[in-house]
């Protein structure tokens, strides 16, 4: 397992990824890890150790290729968010998993964001980009909108759920994803992100906020915030991340 954590594969595929080689080690022999009082190998996590060798090579040169030109702030903000998946998701650290990213227009934001996708690649990891409207989902390395990703409502109300069973296709992704990336967070709607928590926490099965996943969040509050329609200014506010998240959140970056 230290192996796999020294080849910077994050704790808990680490772990899944031991399971499997040992498994297939004692299948030889007709042994399964059950008979060892292992734990059994997690089937909705879909590790293939053949990702690390062979077919991750145009991530390793993309990572390699952006990597230099982070500036420190952008430097600042990747390394905080892959320390954070070194670790496996507590109590303790439950809350210093998720991040705001936050920079004006032309700072460098999705840069960023495509930089840790391509390390995230590199590494045999799956991570996800998603942004509020479709038109900023082009600016990413398989992007998508929440709506896709998360199979969100129409309208979305403060009891709306999200259209994912966490046995489904879509559930199982999201479970094996270990990074999510979300843009224009200054646009979502509290309503949006509370519906993201309870289904990550179901398809996690766990209470962690949103189900322990490190989210690096990514907006700016000096564009356009929630459309509530025919809402006062304070309605508007009230509805948005700022004023209904922040306290929940582990740590708050600026790239300038």
């Amino acid at each position: 397992m230290e192996d796999f954590i020294h080849r910077q594969v994050p704790f808990i595929l680490a772990e899944q990824a031991t399971l499997l080689q040992i498994e297939k080690i004692i299948n030889q022999s007709g042994k399964t890890l059950s008979d060892y009082n292992l734990p059994v190998f997690d089937d909705f996590i879909d590790f293939n150790l053949e990702n690390l060798n062979d077919n991750v090579q145009q991530s390793i040169d993309e990572a390699n290729r952006m990597r230099p030109l982070l500036n420190v702030n952008q430097l600042n903000v990747s390394n905080a968010v892959l320390a954070a998946l070194n670790e496996q998701p507590c109590v303790e650290n439950q809350h210093s998993r998720l991040f705001f990213m936050d920079g004006p227009a032309g700072s460098g934001k999705t840069f960023t964001y495509n930089y840790l996708f391509a390390e995230m690649s590199s590494r045999g990891v799956k991570s996800a980009t998603a942004a509020w409207t479709g038109i900023a989902t082009t600016l990413f390395t398989n992007g998508s909108t929440l709506h896709g990703l998360f199979k969100l409502p129409v309208p979305i109300l403060d009891n709306s759920t999200c259209n994912v069973t966490a046995n489904s296709i879509q559930g199982q992704f999201l479970k094996q994803v270990c990074l999510l990336m979300l843009d224009e967070t200054s646009m979502i709607t509290k309503h949006a992100l509370n519906a993201i928590d309870r289904l990550l926490k179901d398809v996690c099965n766990n209470n962690f906020p949103f189900g322990g996943k490190v989210i690096l969040f990514c907006g700016d509050f000096r564009q356009i915030l929630p459309v509530v329609k025919r809402g006062r200014p304070a309605e508007v506010v009230e509805s948005c991340i700022k004023c209904s998240f922040t306290v929940a959140m582990g740590a708050e970056v600026y790239i300038n």
